[in-house]
């Protein structure tokens, strides 16, 4: 997986995957839980929890945290997306 290029969020890490469509990223907190994002889907349907440590998950204020860099870049995500993990041109 290569990292997320257009933005960062400290304390997490950002990967792009290639592991199926629809486009998206995964965000990990390490050693606590990683969601993937789906940003091109409105927020009720954004986030996916792939595990989590004690069941817990990422908090409110956390997805939060990642919506609110999304949804700013949601057309350079895809295209990001689309060149590093599709292989193909936007």
């Amino acid at each position: 997986m290569t990292r997320v290029a257009c933005f960062s969020i400290e304390g997490l890490a950002l990967c792009n995957s290639s592991d199926h469509i629809p486009p998206h990223f995964h965000a990990e907190k390490a050693g606590e839980w990683e969601v993937r994002v789906h940003f091109l889907l409105a927020r009720d349907e954004m986030f996916e929890l792939k595990w989590a440590r004690n069941h817990r998950g990422p908090s409110s204020s956390e997805l939060r945290k990642i919506e609110r860099a999304v949804v700013p870049n949601r057309d350079r995500l895809l295209i990001e997306w689309t060149q590093k993990v599709a292989g193909k041109s936007p």
